[in-house]
């Protein structure tokens, strides 16, 4: 009877056993399944796109397409502002040469004696292919001793693919942690969130469509260690919209002009002669960055009355020079932005574009009303509308301001500005002409900067008043810098191609550099007296050439509705034109 039990025991626990294996084989093949259905997934959806060796090496992708490709190319350049069609054909493991300089890779920099790093990515509507890429370039070319998180933040996007936390999973596993907004906050709350999410004690902010380069991470630690209140940029290199070319970038230090344009001036001479030691960056381009955690929320993060997107990199680096701490370029660190097309515009809310410009021009007049204290007179005198903008209240950044002892804005001018305020006077001398550019072969015709074709001037029909046109797109200004600006654009010349576009003025003469001839009344291009054009009408077309100057030429002839004589007599001085 005993031995009966026993065995009816053992009978029990082997059929248990079996239904126990068979349980686990079925959950290991549910799993695989589960595995093999999203690799298949990634497959499917993105990789299966991807041609082997396109742009690798940071190449300029190229190859023999079709007509139907040609035109997919072109549908997605007008959806996204770049080829996005083409991106989804390069791996998102593409690989890049090391564009550092020959010193950069002799440094040293022991990974245990460095801090890991959070870093925080918002986007909006990002295309998968391109974020992707900027994943796997933060995965491949940064030491895992350093890179504890990647914190993955969407901001509210409109269209939301629910395999993509799949295709995440798979590819990094938990290196990435995805938190969606439900409801659009804009770039610097979405931000601000990311960073709220963060472990680590240093953060890295960039922006989604990035990839970054050998070395990256490393050189933009090293200043933090040894100065908490330190924040640090790379050296931004291009990623082209057309073909996704990977192109080097120069150093320089970021500023604003007196129009809230984010401008780039060239490097100080002691600071070229030190490269590529890491120098001083007065205003930082705001979208890729590196700062103590406990720095960043000591500065209260970004205002939390800016909107959406504008102003909030000049807002952080004024709070970062005048309350204590430094920013620094670090040309060891270099990392690759795709640009969009210039004449493409970005709408970061489903609003009207016009309820946007109130938005950026609201966070305008906040960080002038708190950081520029009597400058802001300067920036009001060229930007009228502001002052009729509410800035919300203030209190907050005030109170911060007096808590921290924030510097004046004069000392940032006087100690950040050596150079700017002579190419950024706080009084400009006078222009040299103003008004329609009209063309005298053909009367009726005017020089539109137009706002159908915006990379594209072209000729319209004049304004009935000259010198004060009713159409701003016809206001044209011949500047005491020289540059033929409409607004914000200047008129400037692709010197290859000799083709006239319509681009943001950069105050660098060259390829915007514009004189008058005031005795043939040609406009013509071109600073060194050798190599200039003249700008001649195409009346037939209503549009505009480039040829070589010629006073017999009707078409090369133009009238300003109102010209500074006694200016222009000294237009060439101090010129250089050998």
């Amino acid at each position: 009877m005993h031995k009966k039990k026993v065995l009816l025991v053992l009978l029990l626990v082997a059929i248990g056993s079996i239904f126990y294996y068979l349980y686990i084989l079925k959950l290991e093949r549910e799993q695989l399944e589960s595995v093999s259905s999203t690799t298949s997934l990634i497959k499917t959806v993105f990789e299966a796109k991807v041609i082997p060796h396109l742009g690798a090496l940071g190449r300029p992708a190229r190859g023999n397409w079709t007509a139907k490709q040609l035109e997919a190319m072109a549908q997605s350049k007008r959806e996204t502002g770049y080829n996005a069609w083409l991106s989804e054909r390069i791996s998102p493991e593409r690989t890049l040469y090391d564009m550092r300089h020959r010193s950069c890779k002799k440094l040293n920099y022991p990974a245990k004696k460095l801090p890991p790093v959070s870093v925080v990515i918002t986007y909006h509507n990002e295309q998968t292919s391109v974020l992707l890429r900027t994943l796997s370039s933060l995965k491949s070319r940064t030491p895992l001793l350093l890179l504890r998180e990647i914190i993955l933040v969407d901001d509210g996007s409109s269209s939301v693919d629910p395999k993509f936390n799949d295709i995440l999973q798979i590819k990094f596993q938990d290196l990435v942690k995805h938190h969606r907004l439900e409801k659009q906050v804009g770039l610097m709350q979405a931000r601000v969130t990311g960073a709220e999410f963060a472990q680590s004690d240093v953060l890295v902010f960039l922006d989604s469509h990035v990839e970054v380069t050998q070395g990256w991470l490393e050189p933009l630690l090293a200043p933090i260690l040894e100065n908490n209140k330190t924040c640090t940029t790379p050296i931004i290199d291009t990623i082209d919209y057309e073909n996704l070319a990977y192109r080097r970038g120069k150093p320089s230090r970021g500023f604003f002009d007196w129009e809230f344009n984010y401008i780039q001036l060239p490097l100080l001479k002691e600071e070229m002669v030190a490269m590529p030691t890491p120098h001083q960056n007065p205003i930082m381009n705001g979208g890729l960055f590196a700062i103590g955690r406990q720095w960043f929320f000591e500065l209260g993060g970004y205002d939390k009355g800016l909107k959406i997107w504008g102003a909030e990199q000049f807002e952080l680096s004024l709070k970062l020079w005048l309350c204590g701490g430094r920013i620094l370029e670090v040309p060891c660190s270099r990392i690759g932005h795709l640009y969009r097309e210039g004449s493409f515009k970005v709408h970061y809310t489903d609003k009207a574009k016009s309820s946007e410009d109130k938005l950026i021009s609201r966070n305008y007049r906040r960080v002038a009303e708190v950081w520029l204290e009597e400058y802001k007179d300067k920036l009001f005198a060229n930007m009228p509308h502001l002052t009729v903008i509410q800035a919300g209240n203030l209190a907050e950044q005030r109170e911060l301001k007096k808590r921290l002892q924030c510097k004046p804005f004069k000392w940032f001018l006087d100690n950040l500005a050596k150079d700017f305020l002579q190419i950024y006077p706080l009084k400009d001398p006078d222009d040299y002409a103003f008004g329609t550019l009209q063309s005298i072969s053909s009367p009726n015709l005017c020089l539109d900067r137009t706002e159908t074709k915006p990379s594209r001037p072209q000729l319209s029909t004049c304004s009935s008043d000259p010198t004060f046109p009713s159409k701003p797109e016809q206001q044209w200004v011949l500047s005491n810098r020289r540059e033929l600006r409409s607004g914000f654009r200047c008129l400037e010349v692709r010197n290859k191609s000799m083709d006239v576009h319509v681009y943001q003025c950069h105050r660098q003469k060259g390829n915007q550099f514009w004189s008058l001839d005031t005795k043939t009344h040609q406009i013509v291009f071109g600073q060194m007296a050798n190599a200039r054009r003249c700008l001649e009408a195409l009346t037939e077309e209503n549009g505009l050439t480039m040829r070589d100057c010629d006073p017999n030429q009707p078409k090369q002839r133009w009238k300003f509705g109102y010209e500074n004589n006694e200016r222009m007599k000294h237009f060439w001085d101090n010129v250089n034109i050998v």
